[in-house]
């Protein structure tokens, strides 16, 4: 028997019509809990709620709870949370609702032998807390003979896929690595990922540039899915550029041995939709209306032929062909998809749609993390929030909504009320405030129902929604700053220090996860900040030799913060001599770029001739590009660039184009009150506050950045550090082991 649950079934056989986003705000996850438990416990005693019930159909065992079920009266109901009007709820999700009740019915008939049942689908409207019903009496054989014949239109799907699986199980297990040898460390690496897949374990490696991350995770991740019987495997990025690298990479393992995979790449709405001036509803866009009608025939499509890896180029192919959204199909095809490469958003977002498909059809699904140390900055940023109060000034004819502005601007008031300073950190979040947010999304529903043309009036909403949801889970990992500034310009953010407490669930509804990079240690930061379970962790051996570099530390120019004035004179005088003495091309890495411009201005009065390139803010993809392409195998120039930015990390300037790296200041976060205060949490928790806050961000930066210089078993380069800490024994042993002994100025 196979598992299968109601939500599932129903969502695939009853969904019909338009993609219906209207900028109504729906209860958040918590307040959907809590009117659902409201209404239940109106109920009489005979009443019990969150009934499991379980039938089985044909090859399927399906399973769902039904909100309640009355013995006494022979009723079931299905309860639905929503804010304003229900008249506006479209015919699509009315229908989903009823098919869903019409299936408990039709379990709870086989089940209790029944030969009729009463129906009621009730929804709540959190606001008013009003409730509207509705009731139907149906007779046994009607329900059960509907549920068969959607169960049976699930069969002929499920049976596609198997037929899909058993094609892809049998040429999985004839494929070959790609190349005829491994690389340096790439075997070992390989099989650290296997058997981690096969023994259900979490993984933590740190695999060195130039050791083949992506095809030596890739590959054996890939076998994987065949020995464990894995349904998906999921290549999750932490930067937008690396989905193409994966792309490649599974190219690359299928050239000689073509798999039928199914390969889905998903982007950012934003990065997917094509029609970006319309609205996500059959009114506005032509190609939500009807969406889920059109749907099925693309579905099969993807499924049935042999061969379709579905990059955004394909998927748009595929979208184009039978009039539909390609950013909606995405969503829609990695439901099923055998891999899917994915921004880490895809996943770890409070409402990613890659976590609920894997806990809703209960899939087993293995993880591919690439350039692991991202992420906990990444999910710091995911867990944290800005709400500005200037956004919730405005003049508007609707008086229910100005009086919901007023009342969110009273409560804005009473939080500065008190407080004299310009900036203050609390722990605990403004409950007048949230109430007053709550009661504004709500009146907005109501005006963008009527009238969703508002950019203004959207984007309050999402905001505002968003706040709600990260209030809901407020606690010891995160703290509130507030700003007072001047006069109606207000802010309220909630920053996130610890991400772990969002990401253990996470991590754990995974059959396997691998996180990988070039820099991963000390592994046990990583390990409790990202929420892992007692991972297996190692390092490998770099494929590079110590002679590739001529490794220098300038001890004798302090950059820290206090004598930074004072070092921008030598450091222009060092790399102007650096330049001269190997003539090609040289990055060089400050912390800030107010500090960078300050050292280019030196380094220009001092040698007019020399070929500066520096990085400037805010530079569009094409400007990086640019950048880029101006290191060529000839050309002399010295590079200025800001750790931690464009140019720091995934960026490969092999050969000539790079023969000279130098970084001045061990790039360490702000010394301000907020890494302060995490500081002293870390203190509390690990007894390494300083280590976790400060030294091991900022050296990941450092090791990041010096990591452009050897790409390849050909590249030679002079690394030079500048800063006496470099020389310290801590910090001498978290720099790579495979760098040369370094020489000493």
């Amino acid at each position: 028997m196979r598992a299968l649950s109601v939500r599932t079934l129903c969502e695939f056989c009853d969904r019909s019509g338009d993609i219906d986003l209207r900028y109504t705000p729906a209860p958040t996850a918590l307040e959907g809990i809590q009117g659902h438990k409201r209404l239940q416990m109106r109920r009489p005693k005979s009443y019990i709620p969150e009934f499991p019930v379980a039938v089985d159909i044909k090859d399927f065992h399906l399973k769902g709870r039904a909100d309640g079920w009355d013995p006494s009266q022979n009723r079931v109901e299905e309860i639905k949370t929503h804010r304003g009007d229900l008249e506006r709820q479209s015919t699509g999700q009315r229908q989903l609702h009823l098919a869903q009740l019409r299936s408990y019915g039709a379990m709870l008939c086989m089940s209790e032998s029944l030969h009729e049942i009463h129906l009621r689908l009730s929804y709540l409207e959190i606001a008013s807390d009003e409730v509207t019903h509705f009731d139907f009496t149906v007779n046994a054989a009607e329900l059960i003979e509907e549920l068969k014949q959607r169960v049976t239109h699930y069969q002929t799907w499920q049976s596609t896929l198997d037929q899909h699986r058993a094609a892809r199980q049998s040429h999985i297990a004839s494929l070959v690595f790609p190349f005829p040898h491994f690389r340096k460390g790439q075997r070992e690496l390989a099989e650290a990922v296997y058997k981690a897949n096969n023994r259900a374990k979490q993984l933590l490696i740190e695999a060195p540039t130039g050791s083949g991350k992506t095809l030596g995770t890739l590959f054996p991740a890939i076998k994987a899915l065949q020995t464990e019987s894995l349904d998906s495997l999921y290549y999750l990025t932490t930067r937008n550029t690396a989905r193409r690298v994966a792309l490649d990479a599974f190219e690359l393992i299928q050239s000689d041995s073509p798999i039928p995979l199914t390969l889905i790449e998903m982007t950012s709405k934003e990065a997917g939709c094509i029609e970006p001036d319309k609205l996500c509803q059959g009114d506005s866009c032509p190609l939500a209306k009807g969406f889920f009608d059109r749907l099925p025939a693309a579905r099969d499509e993807a499924f049935t032929k042999q061969l379709q890896t579905f990059d955004q180029t394909a998927l748009q192919r595929l979208a184009k062909q039978h009039s539909l959204c390609p950013y909606f199909l995405g969503q829609e095809l990695a439901r099923w998809a055998d891999i899917v490469v994915a921004d880490i958003n895809q996943f770890l977002a409070s409402s990613a749609i890659l976590y609920g498909y894997l806990v809703q059809d209960e899939r087993k699904v293995s993880a591919l993390v690439d350039e692991s140390h991202n992420l906990i900055s990444r999910c710091r940023d995911l867990y944290s929030l800005e709400l500005r109060q200037i956004d919730y000034r405005f003049d508007t004819n609707n008086q229910d909504l100005q009086r919901a502005l007023d009342s969110v601007q009273r409560a804005w008031q009473q939080l500065f009320s008190d407080r004299t300073g310009e900036q203050e950190f609390i722990n605990y979040l403004p409950e007048t405030l949230e109430n007053a947010l709550q009661k504004l999304c709500s009146v907005i529903g109501e005006e963008l129902a009527m009238d969703p043309s508002s950019m203004e009036l959207q984007n309050l909403l999402f905001a505002s929604s968003a706040y709600l949801k990260l209030a809901e889970q407020f606690g010891e990992h995160s703290i509130a700053r507030v700003e007072k500034r001047r006069r109606g310009r207000g802010e309220l953010a909630i920053l996130n220090m610890d991400p772990s407490l969002f990401l253990v669930e996470r991590w754990q509804s995974l059959h396997s996860l691998t996180m990988f990079s070039a820099t991963l240690k000390p592994f046990d930061y990583y390990q409790q900040l990202l929420g892992l379970n007692e991972p297996v962790s190692g390092s490998l051996p770099s494929p590079f030799e110590p002679d590739q570099i001529r490794l220098t530390l300038r001890r004798d120019i302090d950059t820290r913060y206090q004598f930074r004035a004072r070092s921008i004179q030598p450091i222009a005088e060092l790399l102007v001599e650096l330049y001269h003495q190997n003539p090609g091309n040289h990055l060089f890495f400050s912390s800030s770029f107010s500090y960078l411009n300050e050292i280019e201005k030196a380094v220009a009065e001092m040698d007019p001739d020399i070929d500066l390139h520096p990085q400037r803010q805010a530079m569009s993809n094409a400007e990086r590009q640019d950048f880029l392409d101006a290191f060529s195998p000839t050309s002399r120039k010295l590079g200025l660039a800001v750790l931690g930015g464009l140019f720091s990390e995934g960026v490969d300037l092999p050969g000539d184009r790079l023969i000279g790296v130098t970084v001045a200041t061990l790039g360490l976060p702000p010394f301000d009150e907020f890494h302060d205060l995490m500081r002293n949490s870390f203190d509390e928790r690990f007894g390494k506050g300083y280590e976790y806050t400060y030294l091991y961000p900022g050296l990941q930066k450092v090791i990041q950045a010096c990591g452009r210089l050897i790409r390849t078993a050909e590249d030679r380069g002079t690394l030079t550090l500048i800063d006496p800490r470099f020389a310290s024994r801590e910090i001498q042993a978290m720099l790579p082991s495979w760098w040369p002994s370094p020489h000493l100025r």
